[in-house]
């Protein structure tokens, strides 16, 4: 058992001594071209290791996880922002991710071109690297969720996050409604790196001036996606390739559907919020190991509930409860062999966690907030504790 270090106090007096650091807030529309960046700084530990290194009875792929409980650097990021005219926008955002496996990516890079049509009707391309358009969560930035931990389910369907290169068409229509449709180059889970535009992306979506509705869908081959069954990795988008079949590796050979449905309710003057999000995914096809070929059926189910309290300026209290269950079917030679190589000999039993965030947000960017969870994905529940700081800047160049 890892106990609980006192590292954080300093790292979050040297952090507001002097820190820049952003996520990918809205820029002025007069502005055009403004800079934003930002940093965060973390402190993960829990009763066992976190996260743990395979989801129980949920087919996965990469290596295993790798303990990420640690005090230090959560990320540092820079992002540039311009508007060349009304209609033509560009985003471009780099970051640097702590810890043990400390990587650079591009986050974001994306052209945005859009116009008025008629009846009120706004059409809009978006062509580059972004979120993908599935739920209320995904396309926000990590780093910007009200939780650090992220949700069960969104571990089990997409690795916890999922972007990818290509192309959005999004309608704004009359009375709230909206539409969109996208077409990408995938490189990560829950796909695979199987070149060309092979994942397609539906969205619709309603916004009142209290209720928001969300719904999205999502086909993607995963021909080559392979699971390891040794070593570790911290978290990353990519999945390792099949070129070869060996002990340690299992290929899946099919194709992904997920469908997500999401909402939240902010009434106008009141310090109450209530949101929750569904996310279903099928997978269909054969995983080939050493053992065997056997047929693949595999569904997943899972979601949460937020429900979250403003009691004065700056201050938010959220609660959070969440379940997933997945299910697997292998019909061919070796199946039992096969399901046990991949983690999913056992799926009879629901994961679930409980999970409760105090967040502060004085003025001038900086951002704290103290999260716990108690979640129940092994045999015994885990107690986790998240310490995050953030500072963000934003200023306009021209």
């Amino acid at each position: 058992m890892q106990t609980r270090s006192s590292k954080l106090p300093g790292l979050l007096l040297a952090a507001f001594a002097g820190s820049a650091g952003a996520h990918d807030a809205g820029l002025p529309a007069e502005d055009r071209l403004a800079v934003s960046g930002g940093v965060g700084l973390m402190s993960l530990h829990a009763d066992e290791r976190y996260p743990t290194a395979r989801l129980p009875g949920v087919l996965e792929a990469g290596s295993p996880r790798a303990d990420e409980r640690r005090d230090g650097l959560d990320y540092a990021e820079i992002a540039l922002r311009a508007r060349f005219t009304d209609q033509l926008r560009g985003f471009l955002k780099l970051a640097h991710h702590g810890g043990p496996d400390a990587r650079n990516e591009t986050e974001e890079a994306w052209l945005d071109a859009r116009t008025e049509t008629a009846h009120d009707r706004q059409l809009a391309l978006r062509a580059g690297r972004q979120l993908l358009p599935l739920g209320l969560l995904n396309p926000v930035h990590m780093h910007a969720w009200d939780f650090g931990v992220a949700p069960l389910a969104m571990r089990g369907a997409i690795n916890e996050s999922w972007r990818a290169d290509g192309f959005k068409l999004d309608w704004q229509l009359p009375a709230g409604w909206s539409a969109g449709v996208g077409a990408w180059r995938n490189q990560g889970f829950p796909g695979a790196d199987a070149g060309g535009l092979k994942l397609l992306t539906a969205r619709g979506g309603w916004q009142g001036e209290t209720l928001r509705l969300e719904a999205g869908y999502a086909n993607v081959n995963a021909d080559g996606r392979a699971l390891l069954t040794t070593g570790s990795a911290g978290h990353t988008h990519s999945v390792p390739s099949c070129t070869r079949l060996s002990t340690d590796r299992v290929c899946f050979f099919g194709t992904a559907q997920l469908l997500t449905l999401a909402a939240r309710w902010a009434p106008a003057g009141s310090p109450l919020w209530l949101g929750a999000e569904w996310w279903f995914k099928r997978e269909g096809g054969r995983l080939d190991s050493i053992n065997g070929a056997p047929d693949y059926t595999g569904r997943l189910n899972g979601g949460w509930l937020d429900l979250g309290w403003r009691f004065a300026p700056g201050w938010e209290a959220i609660g959070r409860a969440e379940r997933l269950v997945a299910r697997h079917e292998l019909n061919g030679a070796n199946a039992g062999l096969v399901a046990s190589q991949s983690g999913i000999a056992a799926s009879d039993r629901a994961l679930d966690s409980l999970g409760a965030v105090l967040q502060w947000r004085p003025a001038g960017g900086h951002r704290l907030v103290a999260e716990w969870h108690r979640e129940r994905s092994g045999d015994a529940p885990n107690v986790i504790y998240l310490l995050r700081y953030q500072y963000s800047f934003r200023k306009g160049l021209l």
